[in-house]
């Protein structure tokens, strides 16, 4: 299903396009930078737009891919019971299913970890 004729295309588009995304951001942070520099902006808004936001994100990452390689993992459990080969389009499709529910699993945990800091509160960890 996947072999390397089919798999180095994608992955030389995707890391092309990957690539052309992040000089992109690179060079539109540069700008607004410069303009806001330009229009003599209030020390506190120029931090406050440039600055990125103060949450753990190291904390937020392990979860996600946590939570998702556990149901990655599930899934593949799951796929070794059921009365299909291993090539057929269905046993990808339960895969991608168990991932889908794991990345919205982590979505619900997240916005839970999340909501205690937005009433002005600091959050117990």
């Amino acid at each position: 299903m996947f072999d390397t004729s089919n798999l180095v295309p994608i992955a030389f588009l995707l890391s092309i396009a990957f690539t052309l995304v992040a000089i992109t951001k690179v060079i539109s942070d540069g700008r607004t930078r410069r303009r806001l520099i330009e229009s003599q902006a209030a020390p506190e808004l120029v931090r406050a737009i440039v600055t990125p936001a103060q949450e753990d994100l190291g904390l937020y990452s392990a979860l996600k891919w946590g939570v998702l390689s556990g149901a990655v993992g599930l899934a593949l459990i799951v796929v070794q019971f059921l009365p299909y080969r291993p090539d057929q389009p269905i046993v990808l499709g339960v895969i991608l299913v168990f991932a889908a529910a794991g990345l919205i699993g982590y979505y619900l945990s997240a916005r839970r970890l999340v909501a205690p800091t937005q009433g002005g509160g600091a959050a117990v960890r």
